[in-house]
């Protein structure tokens, strides 16, 4: 039986890691991309002494020609997994303008170029699944997130608007809005991270969510229900509830 192929961005650190990991154990060919080619081939050796299937490809995804590159080294993906993103908290009464541009050229642009990168095989063969890593940030604005938040907003849209193209043409779309998640990105917090879960928990609940027809997934489920209730209800009320929680 063919192996099914995963397209991983950001593989070698967080989410991105601990699903790549996932997938080879449940017998998936994995294409793991990232920055740090360190950690990648670090990756590599480790699934390869269990027979697994990963092949690292070192590149930064604001660099589409390479992205490209890589595409025609592979085979059609099964799944294209659009995680790869930055995370820098920010003091918006402060001077930021770096960390806004790099947000969106790394968390928004970055899974632009990904997904026109490696799409055009999907859609030859009219197949294929992709999911694409936005967050709670992405529903509500949060205190530090002003850099974060809008970027992965702007991929919650992405992932809302695409579907309807790409549905037609035989190619699951999915996007995943996680909240807390146990990670180098949110060891930076200073704060109180409600439902931090585990990164192992969360690769487990991704894997699971892959296999059902939703077409938003979020997790851990009390949180993110709260969030979801919070970002309807009227600004002056949960404007004081997130100044309260903050």
């Amino acid at each position: 039986m063919k192996k099914k192929t995963a397209v991983i961005t950001g593989a070698s650190d967080g989410i991105g890691f601990s699903f790549a990991k996932l997938l080879v154990n449940h017998g998936w060919e994995v294409i793991g991309i990232s920055r740090n080619a360190k950690k990648l081939n670090s990756l590599k050796n480790e699934l390869t002494k269990s027979n697994g299937i990963f092949k690292p490809f070192p590149c930064d995804v604001q660099d589409f020609t390479k992205l490209k590159s890589i595409e025609k080294k592979i085979n059609v993906p099964d799944l294209l997994f659009l995680n790869a993103g930055i995370y820098t908290p920010v003091d918006a009464s402060k001077n930021n303008l770096e960390h806004y541009k790099n947000h969106i050229n790394v968390n928004y642009l970055g899974v632009i170029n990904a997904y026109e990168a490696f799409l055009p095989k999907m859609l030859d063969v009219n197949h294929g699944h992709i999911l694409i890593m936005s967050s709670i940030s992405g529903w509500i604005g949060l205190p530090k997130a002003a850099a974060y938040g809008p970027s992965k907003a702007a991929l919650r849209s992405f992932a809302q608007s695409i579907r309807y193209d790409l549905n037609a043409k035989g190619i699951t779309v999915q996007v995943c809005s996680p909240g807390f998640v146990e990670t180098s990105a949110t060891s930076i917090n200073d704060f109180y991270m409600p439902g931090l879960l585990k990164v192992d928990k969360a690769a487990q609940l991704i894997y699971k969510n892959i296999h059902t027809k939703k077409f938003e997934f979020s997790f851990p489920f009390g949180f993110s229900t709260f969030m979801r209730i919070l970002s309807i209800l009227p600004d002056k009320l949960s404007s004081y509830l997130i100044n309260k929680i903050n």
